[in-house]
């Protein structure tokens, strides 16, 4: 079996070189991106071209012997991300070969090999002793230079300036990325897409002090993603990514995840269930308490675990979950017609009763339904839902929801705090708060919210557009259109980021040519009563024959008062 010297540094194979030093993998020069495990698997291959490297060996060398981790998963893993930085095929390989059961091998040639630079052995004589002189001297000014430096700062912290490192650290973040739906039907993406919702609901609700989980929107952005651990940790600012699947077959499903942690891709824990469908939200539970063991994040007291739901309740919920997140007046009405089968049967299922009670506000707010259909019904399912279960964030969030739209300030945001407490990671809960302080002029507290609300869900347009809204009420006006126009850079057609831009930023607001802007941008958009400010660009004579939620209309005439 060939082999070549451990003082080797570079391998050359093909387009590629492996610097076996700095741990990179380079093709043509350039840089290209691997996880450490996929690199530590294509070192071992390059140490035995042309022999097996044995599974049990991988193991040893990729994960402790005290680390849990499902190991055929994260291997098959491990190679899939190399064949995939090499362009390379498990059916027809040019450079890794598959033993079946035993292992794997490079078949690839080598070209050249560098060794690394040869060690220089310490000089003897005066010379050396010269230098050991010069080397003290200089450990000593550099201890005595750190020595002072610390004691200005000791001196400024007793003085009263605490710095920047008073500081509480911020909340290790975490992503779930969508799960994949190993089904190979298409039909079965609405279970895939509600596991990964109520994983990240279940992991939002351990400690907020500590943990803080990305937001839906922003994670589906990612569906089907070719994408590398590293990128999108860099872009979504997290340090911790859940890779997910599921596979369904009848009522039974497998659901498979891994831990990776961003800055260096490496698999920190991994495992896989096989339950009834029935108890797959219970699995979700499990799987959060699993990973917060992992992150060393102290558990919440979430009081009594997940109950067994109803198969059919639980599958009317996950489409009803579906057709709620495509935010369409189409979609909102699909959502009550299967949260109410949730209901009818299931009549303990507090999650549906709070879907229920947004698709019916969405519809009243979209002018589907008139408000006097529409907001009873919101009410009675929001106030159901919080009956059945008083800690979930889901249902103070539609209590406090419903309440805001007829005026019930005060009680609105109690169960706006309520719901934020419960579940610190709910991006929503920061939304639409941050909506009901700007309806009170509260622009600064308002700002924070968005704000919050922005940082768990970075890549929602909607959220994006509602910073621009809250910094205009606020007369931020400079602001307002450096952020609009940042907003613009994820999606340039997006209605609600070109509204704000139809608004002028020097204080004089709703008037001359922003009509033009602001109503061609919303051509066929849902959200009729976005338009209020086309209303008021005429001075409300076409509000007349429109009707607006009361919170919309008050937060804009805030805005107006405040800019005049």
């Amino acid at each position: 079996m060939a082999s070549f010297p451990t003082s080797v540094q570079v391998v050359r194979f093909g387009e590629y070189e492996a610097d076996l030093r700095s741990r990179e993998l380079r093709r043509d020069g350039a840089t290209v991106r691997l996880p450490d495990q996929s690199f530590e698997v294509l070192a071992m291959l390059l140490e035995q071209p042309g022999g097996l490297v044995g599974r049990e060996d991988l193991r040893k060398r990729l994960w402790p012997a005290d680390t849990f981790v499902d190991f055929d998963h994260g291997l098959n893993n491990a190679v899939k991300r190399l064949r995939d930085a090499l362009g390379d095929s498990a059916d027809v390989p040019q450079f890794v070969e598959t033993l079946p059961r035993r292992g794997y091998r490079f078949i690839g040639k080598i070209d050249c090999t560098e060794p690394e630079a040869p060690v220089h052995l310490p000089k003897q004589g005066s010379e050396a002793s010269g230098q050991y002189q010069r080397g003290i001297i200089f450990l000593l000014s550099a201890g005595l230079v750190a020595a002072l430096l610390l004691l200005f700062f000791l001196s400024m912290r007793w003085n009263g300036w605490a710095g920047p490192t008073t500081r509480l650290p911020h909340p290790i973040m975490l992503a779930v990325l969508p799960f994949q739906n190993l089904s190979g039907e298409a039909s079965q993406d609405y279970f895939s897409d509600g596991l990964t919702e109520e994983m990240i609901t279940q992991l939002g609700k351990l400690n907020g002090n500590q943990l803080n989980v990305i937001a839906r929107t922003s994670s589906m952005m990612y569906k089907r993603t070719t994408q590398d651990v590293g990128q999108i940790g860099r872009e979504l600012g997290v340090d911790y990514v859940l890779e997910s699947s599921v596979r369904r077959d009848g009522d039974q499903v497998r659901i498979t995840v891994q831990l990776i942690r961003v800055k260096n891709q490496a698999h920190v824990w991994a495992d896989s269930y096989d339950r009834e469908a029935r108890h797959s939200i219970a699995v979700q539970e499990e799987v959060a308490r699993a990973v917060a063991q992992q992150i060393r994040v102290k558990l919440a007291d979430t009081g009594a675990g997940q109950r067994p739901l109803n198969p059919a309740a639980n599958e009317a919920y996950l489409r009803g979950r579906y057709f709620w997140n495509q935010f369409t007046e189409n979609g909102f009405g699909q959502a009550v017609s299967y949260f109410g089968q949730a209901v009818a049967a299931d009549s303990k299922f507090a999650s549906a009763y709070s879907g229920l009670s947004d698709s019916y506000a969405f519809l009243v707010i979209t002018n589907v339904i008139p408000p006097r259909e529409g907001w009873p019904k919101a009410r009675d399912a929001a106030q159901r839902a919080v009956e059945l279960d008083g800690a979930l964030s889901d249902g103070r969030l539609s209590l406090a929801h419903f309440r805001m739209h007829i005026w019930d300030w005060k009680d609105s945001e109690l169960e706006f705090k309520k719901a934020i407490a419960l579940n610190p990671s709910n991006a929503t809960a920061h939304r639409w708060y941050a909506a009901y302080l700007a309806s009170l002029a509260k622009h600064q507290e308002a700002l924070e919210e968005i704000t919050q609300a922005r940082r768990l869900d970075p890549l929602s347009l909607t959220i994006n557009a509602e910073v621009v809204r809250t910094l205009y009420y606020g007369r931020q006006y400079e602001q307002a259109v450096e952020q609009a126009r940042k907003a613009e850079l994820l999606d340039p057609e997006f209605p609600r980021t070109h509204f704000w831009l139809g608004v002028r930023a020097d204080g004089q607001v709703f008037r001359g040519n922003c009509r033009g802007r602001a109503r061609g941008t919303f051509a066929g958009f849902d959200f009729k009563s976005d338009g209020v400010g086309i209303c008021l660009c005429e001075g409300g004579k076409e509000c007349r024959s429109t009707w607006v939620p009361q919170r919309t209309a008050r937060a804009i005439e805030a805005g107006l008062r405040s800019s005049l």
